[in-house]
C-alpha cells in the first residue's frame, strides 16, 4: 500500500460539510477552539473574497480557495482586513441562521451574497501520526486544479439537493483532503514529522518497509542497513527529521495499526495484538492503555456507541 494511503487509514479520517455561508455587506464573523484538538476545519471559498484572521496575520481568501486548519484554532473571517483597533471594538456579526437537510446556513444581508463559502470539519482518530504532521494550516488556490470539477459538483449538490446528496457531499470532503495533502507535498508545505520523512531519500524507503509491515521484529541494525546508513547515523537522522526514537515511532504505528483493528474488525484483542507485533495481550493492553487512555475493549465498546 502507498505511505500516505497507509497513514490516511490509520489516521481514519472521516468529513463533513456542516455550514453554507451567504453574506453581503459589512461584517464579521468568530471561530472559536474546539475541546477536541483532533477535528480539523475547513473553508472553501466559492465566490467573493474575505480575510481570515489567525494569530497575528489576516490571510486574504478568493473564489476557488481552501484553508485548512488541520487542529482546530481560533480565528476570525471578516469582509474586510482588520486593524488592531477595528478588531478590538466590532461587534461580530450574528448571521440568521436556517436549517436544510444538509447543513445548517447562515446568511448576513437580505441582498444578493458577496460572499457564498462552504464550512466544513474533518474528524480523526487520536493519536495520528498523520495529522501530528501537519502544520499549523493550509492556504491551497484550487483554480486551475483536478480539484475544480468536484467543486462544481459540491455547489450543483448544494443547489439542487437530490437523493443522497449529504453522503455524497461528505463523502467529497474526504477526497478533498487527500488532494489537500497530495498538493501540500507537491508545493513542500508538509515538510515535519513523518511527512518530511516520506520526502527524504534516507528515510523513505525505510518508512514504506515499517508502514506496510509494523507487526515484523525490527531492529535498529536492520533498520540502518534498509536506509544503507550506519547505526549511530540512522538513529539521528531520524530523530532530527521525524521528531522521535525509531522505537517510539514503531510502537505508535502499531498502536495505530491496533486501534484501526480494533474498530473495523471483530478479531479478538489477542489476535490483534499478534497482529501488530506484540507476543502478548497483557503488553499489547498495557501499550494501548497509555496511548489511547482506555484498554482496547473499552475503545472497542466506545467505537461501537
Amino acid at each position: 500500500m502507498d505511505c500516505l494511503d497507509k497513514l490516511i487509514q490509520l489516521a481514519q479520517v472521516s468529513g463533513e460539510v456542516n455550514v453554507r455561508c451567504l453574506f453581503q455587506g459589512d461584517w464579521q464573523v468568530q471561530q472559536g477552539a474546539c475541546e477536541n484538538q483532533y477535528v480539523g476545519i475547513f473553508h472553501l471559498i466559492e465566490q467573493g473574497d474575505c480575510w481570515l484572521g489567525l494569530e497575528n496575520q489576516q490571510i486574504h481568501l478568493q473564489a476557488g480557495d481552501i484553508f485548512f486548519l488541520p487542529q482546530n484554532r481560533p480565528h476570525f473571517i471578516a469582509s474586510k482586513m482588520q486593524s488592531e483597533t477595528i478588531k478590538a471594538q466590532a461587534e461580530p456579526s450574528k448571521p440568521q441562521e436556517n436549517q436544510t437537510d444538509l447543513f445548517k446556513v447562515y446568511q448576513i444581508g437580505q441582498n444578493s451574497p458577496d460572499l457564498k463559502m462552504f464550512c466544513g470539519m474533518l474528524y480523526y482518530n487520536r493519536p495520528s501520526l498523520l495529522i501530528d504532521a501537519l502544520p499549523t494550516y493550509l492556504h491551497l488556490p484550487l483554480r486551475d486544479t483536478p480539484l475544480l470539477p468536484l467543486i462544481q459538483v459540491l455547489q450543483q449538490e448544494a443547489d439542487k439537493t437530490q437523493s443522497g446528496a449529504k453522503s455524497l457531499i461528505d463523502s467529497l470532503v474526504t477526497v478533498l483532503f487527500i488532494y489537500i495533502l497530495r498538493h501540500g507535498l507537491q508545493s513542500k508545505q508538509l515538510n515535519q514529522g513523518v511527512l518530511a520523512g516520506l520526502q527524504d531519500k534516507r528515510l523513505s524507503h525505510v518508512l514504506g518497509k515499517l508502514l506496510n509491515a509494523p507487526q515484523q521484529a525490527w531492529n535498529i541494525d536492520a533498520l540502518a542497513e534498509q536506509a544503507a546508513m550506519s547505526r549511530a547515523n540512522f538513529m539521528r537522522v531520524f530523530q532530527n527529521i521525524i521528531g522521535m526514537a525509531p522505537g517510539k515511532f514503531l510502537t505508535q504505528l502499531r498502536l495505530q495499526q491496533a486501534a484501526l483493528l480494533l474498530n473495523k474488525t471483530q478479531k479478538s484483542v489477542l489476535v490483534v495484538a499478534l497482529e501488530v507485533g506484540y507476543q502478548s495481550e497483557a503488553h499489547f493492553s498495557k501499550a494501548f492503555k497509555t496511548a489511547y487512555g482506555m484498554s482496547p475493549s473499552q475503545y472497542r465498546k466506545r467505537n461501537l456507541l
